[in-house]
Protein backbone atom coordinates (compact mmCIF):
# COMPACT_ATOMS: atom_id res chain seq x y z
CA UNK A 1 0.00 0.00 0.00
CA UNK A 2 1.50 3.40 -0.95
CA UNK A 3 2.48 5.71 1.89
CA UNK A 4 0.30 8.80 2.24
CA UNK A 5 2.19 12.08 1.87
CA UNK A 6 1.03 14.67 4.39
CA UNK A 7 0.29 18.22 3.30
CA UNK A 8 0.62 19.58 6.82
CA UNK A 9 2.66 18.61 9.83
CA UNK A 10 0.44 18.26 12.89
CA UNK A 11 1.89 21.29 14.68
CA UNK A 12 -0.22 23.70 16.69
CA UNK A 13 0.43 26.39 14.09
CA UNK A 14 -0.74 24.20 11.21
CA UNK A 15 -3.79 23.01 13.10
CA UNK A 16 -4.86 26.57 13.88
CA UNK A 17 -4.26 27.66 10.29
CA UNK A 18 -5.81 24.73 8.41
CA UNK A 19 -8.00 22.62 10.73
CA UNK A 20 -10.55 25.06 12.13
CA UNK A 21 -12.62 25.75 9.02
CA UNK A 22 -13.14 22.10 7.99
CA UNK A 23 -13.85 21.16 11.60
CA UNK A 24 -16.57 23.79 11.81
CA UNK A 25 -18.14 22.54 8.56
CA UNK A 26 -18.19 18.98 9.93
CA UNK A 27 -19.62 20.12 13.25
CA UNK A 28 -22.36 22.12 11.54
CA UNK A 29 -23.49 18.97 9.72
CA UNK A 30 -23.20 17.05 12.99
CA UNK A 31 -25.35 19.63 14.79
CA UNK A 32 -28.04 19.59 12.13
CA UNK A 33 -28.15 15.78 12.34
CA UNK A 34 -28.47 16.07 16.13
CA UNK A 35 -25.50 13.85 16.88
CA UNK A 36 -21.83 14.26 17.87
CA UNK A 37 -18.22 13.63 16.76
CA UNK A 38 -15.57 11.90 18.82
CA UNK A 39 -12.06 13.24 19.10
CA UNK A 40 -11.09 10.26 16.97
CA UNK A 41 -13.61 11.25 14.28
CA UNK A 42 -12.11 14.73 13.97
CA UNK A 43 -8.55 13.39 14.05
CA UNK A 44 -9.29 10.82 11.34
CA UNK A 45 -10.93 13.30 9.00
CA UNK A 46 -8.19 15.89 9.42
CA UNK A 47 -5.61 13.26 8.54
CA UNK A 48 -7.42 11.59 5.66
CA UNK A 49 -9.29 14.52 4.13
CA UNK A 50 -7.24 17.58 4.98
CA UNK A 51 -3.80 16.00 4.64
CA UNK A 52 -2.41 16.29 8.16
CA UNK A 53 0.28 13.98 9.42
CA UNK A 54 -0.61 11.84 12.44
CA UNK A 55 -2.33 13.98 15.06
CA UNK A 56 -2.24 13.11 18.75
CA UNK A 57 -5.86 12.87 19.86
CA UNK A 58 -5.18 15.30 22.71
CA UNK A 59 -4.52 18.06 20.14
CA UNK A 60 -8.14 17.90 18.97
CA UNK A 61 -9.07 19.71 22.17
CA UNK A 62 -6.94 22.61 20.94
CA UNK A 63 -8.81 22.62 17.63
CA UNK A 64 -12.25 22.57 19.26
CA UNK A 65 -11.35 25.21 21.83
CA UNK A 66 -9.72 27.64 19.41
CA UNK A 67 -12.60 27.22 16.98
CA UNK A 68 -15.01 28.23 19.74
CA UNK A 69 -12.81 31.20 20.63
CA UNK A 70 -12.93 32.36 17.00
CA UNK A 71 -16.69 31.95 16.89
CA UNK A 72 -17.15 33.96 20.08
CA UNK A 73 -14.86 36.69 18.78
CA UNK A 74 -17.51 37.48 16.15
CA UNK A 75 -20.61 36.41 18.09
CA UNK A 76 -20.24 35.99 21.88
CA UNK A 77 -23.78 34.57 22.08
CA UNK A 78 -23.22 31.76 19.56
CA UNK A 79 -24.04 28.28 20.89
CA UNK A 80 -21.19 26.06 22.06
CA UNK A 81 -20.70 23.87 19.00
CA UNK A 82 -17.40 22.63 20.48
CA UNK A 83 -19.30 20.52 23.03
CA UNK A 84 -20.27 18.16 20.20
CA UNK A 85 -16.65 16.92 20.15
CA UNK A 86 -16.78 14.13 22.73
CA UNK A 87 -14.77 11.28 24.22
CA UNK A 88 -15.45 7.89 22.69
CA UNK A 89 -15.89 6.23 26.09
CA UNK A 90 -18.50 8.41 27.80
CA UNK A 91 -19.71 10.48 24.81
CA UNK A 92 -19.18 13.70 26.78
CA UNK A 93 -16.80 16.60 26.12
CA UNK A 94 -13.57 16.80 28.09
CA UNK A 95 -12.66 19.37 30.70
CA UNK A 96 -11.67 21.89 28.01
CA UNK A 97 -15.35 22.58 27.41
CA UNK A 98 -15.75 23.57 31.06
CA UNK A 99 -14.56 27.15 30.65
CA UNK A 100 -17.04 27.76 27.84
CA UNK A 101 -19.94 26.22 29.75
CA UNK A 102 -18.93 28.14 32.88
CA UNK A 103 -19.28 31.44 31.02
CA UNK A 104 -22.38 30.37 29.13
CA UNK A 105 -24.31 29.21 32.17
CA UNK A 106 -22.75 31.60 34.71
CA UNK A 107 -21.37 28.82 36.87
CA UNK A 108 -17.61 29.33 37.41
CA UNK A 109 -17.33 25.94 39.14
CA UNK A 110 -17.63 24.27 35.73
CA UNK A 111 -14.14 25.58 35.03
CA UNK A 112 -12.64 23.57 37.88
CA UNK A 113 -10.12 21.18 36.36
CA UNK A 114 -11.74 17.97 37.70
CA UNK A 115 -15.37 19.13 37.83
CA UNK A 116 -16.39 16.47 35.32
CA UNK A 117 -14.98 13.70 37.50
CA UNK A 118 -16.31 15.13 40.76
CA UNK A 119 -19.83 15.90 39.54
CA UNK A 120 -20.56 13.72 36.50
CA UNK A 121 -24.34 14.10 36.70
CA UNK A 122 -24.13 17.90 36.80
CA UNK A 123 -21.59 17.86 33.96
CA UNK A 124 -24.07 15.82 31.92
CA UNK A 125 -26.87 18.27 32.73
CA UNK A 126 -24.89 21.28 31.54
CA UNK A 127 -23.71 19.40 28.47
CA UNK A 128 -27.31 18.54 27.60
CA UNK A 129 -28.26 22.21 27.90
CA UNK A 130 -25.39 23.29 25.68
CA UNK A 131 -26.10 20.61 23.09
CA UNK A 132 -29.79 21.56 23.00
CA UNK A 133 -28.85 25.14 22.10
CA UNK A 134 -26.52 23.90 19.36
CA UNK A 135 -29.16 21.59 17.91
CA UNK A 136 -31.72 24.41 17.85
CA UNK A 137 -29.56 26.64 15.60
CA UNK A 138 -30.78 26.78 12.00
CA UNK A 139 -28.76 25.97 8.85
CA UNK A 140 -29.05 29.63 7.83
CA UNK A 141 -27.70 30.81 11.17
CA UNK A 142 -24.76 28.41 10.97
CA UNK A 143 -23.95 29.53 7.42
CA UNK A 144 -24.02 33.18 8.50
CA UNK A 145 -21.79 32.43 11.47
CA UNK A 146 -19.32 30.45 9.36
CA UNK A 147 -19.04 33.35 6.89
CA UNK A 148 -18.45 35.80 9.72
CA UNK A 149 -15.69 33.64 11.20
CA UNK A 150 -13.84 32.59 8.06
CA UNK A 151 -14.87 35.33 5.61
CA UNK A 152 -16.10 32.83 3.06
CA UNK A 153 -19.56 31.62 2.21
CA UNK A 154 -20.94 28.24 3.20
CA UNK A 155 -23.73 27.56 0.68
CA UNK A 156 -26.76 25.54 1.64
CA UNK A 157 -25.73 22.94 -0.95
CA UNK A 158 -22.36 22.53 0.75
CA UNK A 159 -24.03 21.97 4.12
CA UNK A 160 -26.36 19.34 2.65
CA UNK A 161 -23.46 17.65 0.83
CA UNK A 162 -21.56 17.40 4.11
CA UNK A 163 -24.60 15.92 5.84
CA UNK A 164 -24.86 13.31 3.11
CA UNK A 165 -21.14 12.61 3.35
CA UNK A 166 -21.52 11.88 7.07
CA UNK A 167 -23.78 8.97 6.12
CA UNK A 168 -21.72 7.76 3.18
CA UNK A 169 -20.64 4.21 3.88
CA UNK A 170 -19.09 2.00 1.23
CA UNK A 171 -20.79 -1.32 1.88
CA UNK A 172 -23.64 -2.35 -0.42
CA UNK A 173 -26.23 -3.14 2.23
CA UNK A 174 -28.30 -0.10 3.08
CA UNK A 175 -31.94 0.85 3.18
CA UNK A 176 -34.74 -1.35 4.44
CA UNK A 177 -37.04 -4.11 3.32
CA UNK A 178 -36.92 -4.91 -0.35
CA UNK A 179 -34.64 -1.92 -0.92
CA UNK A 180 -32.03 -2.99 1.61
CA UNK A 181 -29.27 -3.28 -0.96
CA UNK A 182 -30.05 -0.14 -2.93
CA UNK A 183 -30.05 0.22 -6.69
CA UNK A 184 -26.72 -1.55 -7.13
CA UNK A 185 -27.76 -4.76 -5.43
CA UNK A 186 -25.94 -6.70 -2.76
CA UNK A 187 -22.16 -6.83 -3.06
CA UNK A 188 -20.33 -10.12 -3.47
CA UNK A 189 -18.39 -9.79 -0.19
CA UNK A 190 -21.50 -8.94 1.79
CA UNK A 191 -23.48 -11.83 0.33
CA UNK A 192 -20.69 -14.32 1.02
CA UNK A 193 -20.38 -13.21 4.63
CA UNK A 194 -24.16 -13.16 5.19
CA UNK A 195 -24.55 -16.73 3.93
CA UNK A 196 -21.51 -17.99 5.86
CA UNK A 197 -22.86 -16.53 9.11
CA UNK A 198 -26.30 -18.06 8.50
CA UNK A 199 -24.86 -21.49 7.73
CA UNK A 200 -22.34 -21.54 10.58
CA UNK A 201 -23.99 -20.52 13.85
CA UNK A 202 -21.56 -22.76 15.73
CA UNK A 203 -18.68 -20.56 14.56
CA UNK A 204 -20.32 -17.40 15.92
CA UNK A 205 -21.03 -18.56 19.47
CA UNK A 206 -20.70 -21.66 21.62
CA UNK A 207 -24.39 -21.64 22.49
CA UNK A 208 -25.62 -21.33 18.90
CA UNK A 209 -25.04 -24.73 17.18
CA UNK A 210 -28.65 -25.87 17.61
CA UNK A 211 -30.15 -22.60 16.46
CA UNK A 212 -32.64 -22.46 13.63
CA UNK A 213 -31.26 -19.87 11.26
CA UNK A 214 -32.78 -17.57 8.70
CA UNK A 215 -31.31 -14.95 6.40
CA UNK A 216 -32.81 -11.70 5.13
CA UNK A 217 -35.38 -11.82 7.92
CA UNK A 218 -38.14 -9.23 7.48
CA UNK A 219 -39.31 -7.15 10.44
CA UNK A 220 -42.63 -5.39 10.89
CA UNK A 221 -40.75 -2.09 10.70
CA UNK A 222 -39.85 -2.83 7.09
CA UNK A 223 -36.23 -3.58 7.97
CA UNK A 224 -34.46 -6.71 6.83
CA UNK A 225 -31.99 -8.44 9.17
CA UNK A 226 -29.00 -10.15 7.54
CA UNK A 227 -29.28 -13.25 9.72
CA UNK A 228 -31.35 -14.42 12.69
CA UNK A 229 -30.65 -17.33 15.03
CA UNK A 230 -33.74 -18.75 16.77
CA UNK A 231 -33.15 -20.49 20.10
CA UNK A 232 -35.66 -21.60 22.71
CA UNK A 233 -34.33 -19.17 25.32
CA UNK A 234 -33.30 -16.19 23.13
CA UNK A 235 -33.21 -14.74 19.64
CA UNK A 236 -30.06 -13.42 18.00
CA UNK A 237 -30.11 -10.69 15.34
CA UNK A 238 -26.90 -10.45 13.32
CA UNK A 239 -25.82 -7.55 11.12
CA UNK A 240 -22.86 -8.25 8.83
CA UNK A 241 -20.33 -5.78 7.47
CA UNK A 242 -17.83 -7.08 4.96
CA UNK A 243 -14.17 -6.26 4.39
CA UNK A 244 -15.04 -3.22 2.26
CA UNK A 245 -17.06 -1.45 4.97
CA UNK A 246 -15.54 1.84 6.04
CA UNK A 247 -15.78 3.57 9.42
CA UNK A 248 -19.13 5.20 8.64
CA UNK A 249 -20.69 1.91 7.59
CA UNK A 250 -19.31 0.06 10.62
CA UNK A 251 -20.82 2.72 12.87
CA UNK A 252 -24.09 2.39 10.99
CA UNK A 253 -23.96 -1.33 11.70
CA UNK A 254 -23.98 -0.67 15.44
CA UNK A 255 -27.14 1.40 15.15
CA UNK A 256 -28.74 -1.20 12.91
CA UNK A 257 -28.12 -3.74 15.66
CA UNK A 258 -29.74 -1.43 18.22
CA UNK A 259 -32.77 -0.95 15.99
CA UNK A 260 -33.20 -4.62 15.12
CA UNK A 261 -32.98 -5.64 18.77
CA UNK A 262 -35.63 -3.10 19.77
CA UNK A 263 -38.04 -3.98 16.96
CA UNK A 264 -37.70 -7.73 17.44
CA UNK A 265 -38.27 -7.32 21.19
CA UNK A 266 -41.46 -5.38 20.46
CA UNK A 267 -42.63 -7.99 17.95
CA UNK A 268 -42.10 -10.98 20.27
CA UNK A 269 -45.12 -11.64 22.51
CA UNK A 270 -42.88 -13.45 25.00
CA UNK A 271 -41.69 -11.06 27.69
CA UNK A 272 -39.05 -13.32 29.22
CA UNK A 273 -37.16 -14.25 26.06
CA UNK A 274 -34.39 -11.74 25.33
CA UNK A 275 -33.28 -10.55 21.92
CA UNK A 276 -29.53 -10.15 21.49
CA UNK A 277 -27.63 -8.43 18.70
CA UNK A 278 -24.27 -9.26 17.15
CA UNK A 279 -22.24 -7.20 14.70
CA UNK A 280 -20.19 -9.47 12.44
CA UNK A 281 -17.28 -7.97 10.51
CA UNK A 282 -14.31 -9.21 8.53
CA UNK A 283 -11.99 -6.54 9.91
CA UNK A 284 -10.81 -5.33 13.31
CA UNK A 285 -12.87 -2.50 14.75
CA UNK A 286 -11.50 0.92 15.72
CA UNK A 287 -11.75 1.97 19.34
CA UNK A 288 -14.71 4.28 18.80
CA UNK A 289 -16.82 1.45 17.39
CA UNK A 290 -15.79 -0.97 20.15
CA UNK A 291 -16.75 1.61 22.78
CA UNK A 292 -20.14 2.13 21.13
CA UNK A 293 -20.76 -1.62 21.12
CA UNK A 294 -19.88 -1.88 24.81
CA UNK A 295 -22.11 1.06 25.66
CA UNK A 296 -25.12 -0.60 24.06
CA UNK A 297 -24.40 -4.20 25.05
CA UNK A 298 -23.84 -5.51 21.53
CA UNK A 299 -21.42 -8.34 20.85
CA UNK A 300 -18.85 -8.28 18.06
CA UNK A 301 -17.58 -11.26 16.08
CA UNK A 302 -14.73 -10.98 13.59
CA UNK A 303 -15.11 -13.58 10.86
CA UNK A 304 -11.96 -15.00 9.25
CA UNK A 305 -11.23 -13.74 5.76
CA UNK A 306 -10.30 -17.22 4.64
CA UNK A 307 -13.07 -19.66 5.47
CA UNK A 308 -14.91 -22.68 4.17
CA UNK A 309 -18.52 -22.29 3.11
Amino acid sequence: MPTRTARYAATDEALLAHALAPTMRWLIATALDKTKMTYGDVKRRLETEEGFSTIFATRIGLVAGELMNMIHSVNPKAPLINVLVVNQQDELPSKGAGSFMATRFKNPRLNIRNYKQLYPAKWRTYFDRAAAEVYAYSPEAWAELYEAVFEEQLPKEAIEAEREKRQAGNEDDFGTGGGKYGTGGEGVYHRALRLWVTNNPDKIGRGYPRARTETEYNLDSGDRVDSVFHLSDRTIALEVKSRISNFVDLKRGVFQCIKYRAVMTAMDVRTEVPVEAVLVTETKLPGEILALLRQHGIRHFQAPLERLA
